[in-house]
């Protein structure tokens, strides 16, 4: 995942993938919000499906080109829209399979953060067409910001954090991922609710000790208090992360997400998937191993 800053959470390049949709659209809106704040660069990013050498009978009227120019003009124009509000922002025009194309533009462009719209696609459309922000969280080497189907419209207001939850399992390696959550609270004066989730059927118990030390090394400055057991949420066993959000009325949900294979994107959803679909509130992945 990102390396943590020792001083801020920061954003110099954010990658915005659109389709020209309302969902992308929402998403963009929440990516300028950021962009303001740190005055990020907005990449802007369209990936257009190759070219397609067996066309059917049915189809043989499309001509592709003609659309794909147009979707170029729209992008141009999104971001020429942008830039006269004020923002850094460029129109990036690709072609290839969506998956690939984003991940090589992510490293070409050194993006430190993503944010995009999700359809939140289920059971057979899923499993047909898969889940390209599922798959991108589970690969991508910086952040993403995912802004699912339940996530309101900003209407014109800023978005602002108030209340992060952050779900973790309280193992040394999940550490990281709480670390950063906590530095973009403190950055935002907002609250910061730890969400403990255990692995289904699993009756460990949590090591604090353990989990606290870890931490203390991406936060030296807590020493070794006990700061974090105050942040833990006082909830029934079982309460989902979406339960949760909804109930506090949270303003993001951070959490880390496992590298995996392209295949399992395609099948049942796993934690992250799933809150993707139903969360009141954007939620930020991070990878970790």
């Amino acid at each position: 995942m990102a390396t943590i800053n020792p001083v801020a959470v920061t954003f110099e390049h954010i990658l915005v993938p659109t389709d020209f949709s309302e969902v992308s659209q929402r998403a963009l809106v929440y990516a300028k919000t950021i962009a303001k704040q740190g005055n990020s660069e907005l990449l802007l990013v369209h990936v257009n499906p190759p070219l397609d050498l067996i066309t059917p009978p049915e189809a043989a009227w499309v001509d592709g080109s003609e659309i794909q120019s147009l979707q170029e003009e729209q992008l141009e124009q999104s971001s020429a829209a942008l830039r006269s509000e004020g923002y850094r922002a460029r129109a990036i025009s690709l072609t290839g399979p969506l998956y690939d194309e984003l991940l090589h533009a992510i490293q070409q462009y050194k993006v430190d953060l993503i944010v995009l719209g999700t359809h939140g696609r289920k059971g057979i459309d899923r499993f047909l067409l898969g889940s390209d922000a599922e798959a991108l969280l589970r690969h991508a080497r910086c952040p993403v910001l995912s802004v699912g189907p339940g996530v309101p419209d900003l209407k014109g207001k800023m978005w602002e954090l108030r209340e992060v939850i952050c779900a973790t399992t309280l193992k040394p390696r999940s550490a990281e991922v709480v670390a950063y959550a906590h530095k973009l609270a403190a950055q935002h004066g907002a609250e910061l609710v730890l969400l403990h989730v255990k692995d289904p059927g699993s009756e460990e118990v949590a090591d604090w000790e353990s989990f606290e030390e870890a931490f203390h090394h991406y936060v030296p400055e807590f020493g070794k208090s006990t700061w974090l057991r105050t942040r833990l949420a006082s909830e029934a066993p079982g309460v989902s992360i979406v339960d949760l959000a909804k109930r506090r009325g949270s303003d993001l949900i951070v959490m880390g997400a496992r590298p995996a294979s392209s295949m399992a994107t395609h099948l049942a959803p796993g934690t992250a998937a799933k809150v993707l679909l139903e969360a009141p509130c954007p939620v930020m992945t991070l990878l970790q191993s």
